[in-house]
């Protein structure tokens, strides 16, 4: 599973410098959340029984994929769309098995990083925010995973939705 597109998004998370403004702020940057909490996943065709979702609003498309089926797994974090485009956050579902579902891109990305969420967290976000958005970047609320919250997986995390291999353990 190492792969020249996985490396290009890995150097990509381990490049991400704080700045010593953000430092004050937040314990980690968006890159070091994945990093530290992040899994691989596989991107595979999206099964022909789902639709694909409105482009550009894939945070929106991976939840109410989650929603629909229960035992699909709300993840975020950041994915290729293909061989060294630019790493781009993005939302996508996983089967449980480490496999990426993505019903916003036309065709599956390369590279997939990303962070398994529980249903309650992102249903009681989307209720706090009244709006479905960013858990990674969820600035309405100063970004809580990126502060305390993120040091407390037991609130958010989704084991069974973990990916192939940990971010932090590859390489």
């Amino acid at each position: 599973m190492n792969t020249d597109t996985q490396n290009f998004l890995l150097n990509y998370l381990r490049s991400s410098r704080a700045t010593p403004a953000s430092k004050l702020l937040l314990k980690r940057t968006l890159q070091q959340f994945v990093l530290e909490h992040g899994w691989w996943y596989e991107p595979v065709q999206l099964p022909e029984h789902l639709a694909i979702g409105k482009p550009k609003q894939c945070i929106k498309n991976a939840v109410n994929l989650a929603l629909d089926d229960r035992s699909l797994i709300y993840c975020e974090g950041y994915a290729l769309l293909k061989e060294r485009s630019l790493p781009v956050i993005h939302a996508w579902v996983t089967d449980g098995n480490g496999n990426v579902i993505d019903n916003t891109w036309p065709q599956p990305g390369v590279a997939y990083a990303g962070v398994p969420f529980k249903s309650l967290f992102v249903n009681a976000t989307a209720l706090k925010n009244h709006a479905i958005v960013s858990l990674l970047d969820d600035y309405q609320n100063n970004y809580p995973l990126r502060s305390d919250l993120g040091d407390r997986p037991d609130e958010w995390l989704e084991v069974r939705g973990c990916g192939l291999k940990r971010v932090a353990e590859y390489g």
